[in-house]
């Protein structure tokens, strides 16, 4: 599950399509926490593959363009695609990790894993991509799915990522940000 306490929090963040969608739009407060505490610490801020596919069919039921956003300003980037063979030290590769995370959340989710889709999956994987390309030392996730923070959390412990891939859920998140700002 999520981290109860996210500090110290991550200088990176993955959004997933259930955080971005809880988020609220810019009228509401935890949008407006967020927001600030982004731009207030620095932090950078990515989409995956996966979610901007999400994204784009949902564009209609969100009400910011986040998308668009990562076209046009520079604290929130697409992400590369998902490069299998990626590792760091003696992790798991990113590959690995999609399809354990992907089978244990379809199991949670009692479909076949052939129809589910892998957005949830790729996450992690991106993260380890992130954790081998850039200079931070943790990667959060930030999510709004019990069993998608299940199954990541299953599948990284007891490995090289535990601690450095940080599943955070929303709320958690937001009142982290509150204390802070």
């Amino acid at each position: 599950m999520s981290e109860p306490h996210p500090s110290p929090f991550p200088t990176a963040l993955i959004l997933d399509t259930s955080f971005l969608r809880t988020l609220g739009g810019t009228d509401s407060d935890p949008y407006q926490t967020f927001m600030q505490y982004v731009k207030t610490e620095g932090i950078e801020l990515y989409l995956s593959r996966g979610v901007v596919e999400e994204l784009t069919e949902q564009h209609g039921y969100i009400s910011v363009d986040w998308v668009d956003r990562a076209d046009t300003t520079d604290w929130i980037t697409l992400a590369d695609e998902v490069q299998p063979g990626v590792r760091v030290h003696d992790g798991p590769r990113a590959g690995e990790v999609m399809d354990q995370v992907h089978e244990r959340l379809a199991t949670f989710e009692q479909v076949d894993p052939d129809e589910l889709r892998k957005t949830d999956s790729e996450l992690p994987a991106v993260a380890v991509m992130l954790l081998g390309s850039t200079s931070h030392d943790s990667i959060g996730v930030l999510m709004d799915d019990r069993n998608a923070e299940k199954a990541i959390t299953g599948v990284i412990e007891n490995t090289h990522y535990e601690g450095r891939i940080r599943i955070l859920d929303i709320w958690t998140a937001i009142e982290h940000m509150e204390s802070r700002l």
